[in-house]
């Protein structure tokens, strides 16, 4: 008997598995307020019935597809549980009590949203976005709570110039996959990328700005709690200068450009080294805040909030949370679910400005399904790259619709792997704070906009309708 072949799935069929993920994942998480792993793993089995029965699929090729996700995410997973690491054993070492003590002293309530998101756009631009929002992104959230802003509006602040260096580094790893993925040169990606992240970066400053205006930091109840926390943090650990010691070091090893497993490594150990030395930790404590997190138990509500956290194990969750994803989203793309349904997409495209908001939508709507950052740039850039040859648009352009769309937008989904990553290390869920996250809001805008009012001169502006189907 003739063995039968694997077809591609058509778009209904691809339809049926995101819908029925979308809906159980509604009713579990906004219904019934349960966490997503379990709807996402009811979604893998969805997914692999679909390409079983519609697609003729055979296990061992849906089981390829769900591993190879997984291993897609693999160095994220590593980084993702080295930072909460990291997180534990710098607080138990000092380093991000110092950074929240010097904070209260330095930052003004009235500026603290717009400084926050400035200082870590810099930050970002050597350490990326998982790096900012886990280290001097912690210890504004600390600051923001002690000076009474919102932490939904702080985190989005936070994400907000985290992500800048995601877009503008030439040592970000979403720019240089962007770069990879369409066969741009990374310098030319940042270049061209800069008017539209430049024009999304300065309106979510002015947003804000206005915003922070209402905080003037004159009410008593946030003055008190400032001094609190402030005299609680120099009573509780030795804080000076030098508490900066491992956070610098790490910044010299991305500028080095040491990968960033190996420079999350050092800022760790030198953090350890640093906490047995000035904080007189014992070898015993530094082991156990890299695993369980820093455990603070003074009595006061907003320090022992504040100060508990990080360690390998509250990692856990996200971690989980990730593999679950990658083996849909393996799915998805070893089957030719998520190709199905794209395609249709493209058959309504006629013109420079719909090409590119097509791809923002499509980026966005991967992060949505098959929730990785890295996926929405690559699936998406090795759809279209073709496409963008096909019609005489330069590359460079695609670069900047990835972007945009991709790893902007992937912090704004709760189950996306940076979405976890940031509940994670700030403790906020995207829930709360997409709507503050107004650099990552505005990019897909403002790239689509540009699309439309500065059109490129491509073979889309000498093109009838009827060509332009026939070509499509």
């Amino acid at each position: 008997m003739k063995e039968r072949m694997p077809r591609k799935p058509k778009f209904h069929e691809a339809l049926i598995t995101v819908g029925c993920l979308a809906v159980i994942m509604f009713f579990a998480i906004v219904v019934f307020d349960a966490s997503p792993h379990i709807p996402m793993l009811l979604g893998c089995a969805i997914a692999g019935l679909v390409a079983l029965k519609a697609g003729g699929f055979r296990w061992e090729e849906i089981q390829e597809g769900m591993l190879g996700g997984i291993t897609q995410a693999l160095e994220s997973l590593i980084i993702l549980m080295l930072i909460g690491v990291l997180i534990g054993v710098w607080i138990e070492a000092g380093v991000v009590p110092a950074m929240i003590y010097y904070g209260l002293r330095l930052l003004s309530p009235r500026f603290f949203l717009v400084a926050t998101m400035v200082i870590c756009s810099i930050i970002s631009m050597a350490v990326g976005s998982w790096g900012t929002a886990g280290t001097i992104g912690l210890a504004f959230m600390g600051i923001a709570h002690a000076m009474g802003i919102p932490a939904p509006l702080a985190a989005g602040a936070v994400i907000s110039g985290s992500y800048v260096g995601d877009k503008l580094s030439p040592l970000s790893d979403t720019t240089n996959l962007a770069s990879a993925v369409t066969g741009v040169n990374v310098f030319d990606n940042v270049r061209h990328m800069f008017p539209v992240a430049g024009s999304a970066y300065l309106l979510a400053a002015g947003i804000f700005t206005v915003l922070g205006l209402r905080y003037a930091g004159s009410d008593p109840a946030v003055l008190e709690n400032i001094h609190a926390l402030s005299d609680s943090l120099n009573g509780l650990f030795v804080i000076s200068p030098l508490s900066f010691l491992p956070l610098v070091l790490l910044v010299v090893c991305i500028l080095l450009k040491v990968p960033a497993i190996p420079s999350i490594g050092v800022g760790i150990l030198a953090a350890g080294v640093q906490g047995v030395l000035t904080q007189h930790v014992p070898i015993k404590g530094m082991f156990e805040a890299a695993y369980g997190g820093y455990l603070s138990q003074t009595g006061n509500e907003m320090v022992d909030g504040l100060l508990s956290a990080g360690g390998l194990e509250a990692m856990m969750f996200s971690v989980s949370m990730i593999i679950t994803a990658m083996m849909f989203g393996g799915i998805m793309e070893k089957t030719g679910q998520m190709e199905a349904l794209m395609a249709p997409l493209m058959r309504h495209v006629h013109s420079f400005g719909g090409l590119v908001a097509t791809t923002v939508a499509t980026c966005f709507a991967v992060n949505l399904v098959l929730p990785e950052q890295y996926i929405s740039i690559a699936i998406p850039g090795r759809m279209y790259a073709q496409e963008y040859d096909k019609h005489g648009v330069s590359r460079r352009e695609l670069t900047v619709s990835l972007g945009a769309g991709g790893a902007a937008t992937s912090a704004l989904v709760p189950w996306n792997t940076c979405g976890m990553f940031m509940l994670s290390v700030l403790g906020v869920s995207a829930f709360a704070y997409a709507r503050y996250a107004f650099f990552n809001l505005l990019m897909p805008f403002c790239a689509i906009l540009a699309a439309f009012l500065f059109k490129r001169k491509t073979p889309y502006q000498n093109m009838n309708p009827q060509t332009q189907q026939e070509t499509l």
